[in-house]
């Protein structure tokens, strides 16, 4: 996360963290790229775990997982991480039925809250 992304997900753990049993940071899904054959270790290692992508919080509450995306302003772009995050982590972990999606942020339209809440992602507004 950012700085101003920290100060966000401050706020929302002082709110909401006591919700949630514990808490994961900068979780790597998907495969990241295939570096080419004759890149030698450890950059052969690290070009794959630099390019997968990250999900900024995994907070697991009962049975439940969620997938947090923190932001400022959170626009739509973080929709189409929450969603690619969901399908990697399916595909890569499982879990579907378990899984939950939510964006933490301290400015949403309505437009974009009414697209969000149509995927069922859940809106923190802190």
């Amino acid at each position: 996360m950012f700085p101003q992304d920290v100060r966000l997900w401050e706020r929302f753990l002082a709110i909401y963290g006591d919700q949630f049993e514990r808490f994961e940071y900068d979780v790597k899904v998907g495969r990241g790229i295939e570096p080419p054959p004759d890149l030698d270790e450890p950059y052969r290692s690290a070009a794959v775990i630099l390019s997968k992508k990250r999900i900024d919080a995994v907070g697991y509450k009962g049975s439940e997982i969620w997938i947090f995306e923190v932001k400022p302003d959170i626009g739509l772009a973080a929709l189409g991480q929450l969603l690619a995050y969901r399908e990697l982590w399916i595909r890569d972990r499982g879990d579907k039925d378990r899984l939950r999606l939510a964006a933490v942020t301290d400015n949403i339209i309505d437009d974009e809250r009414y697209v969000y809440e149509k995927f069922g992602i859940k809106i923190y507004l802190v």
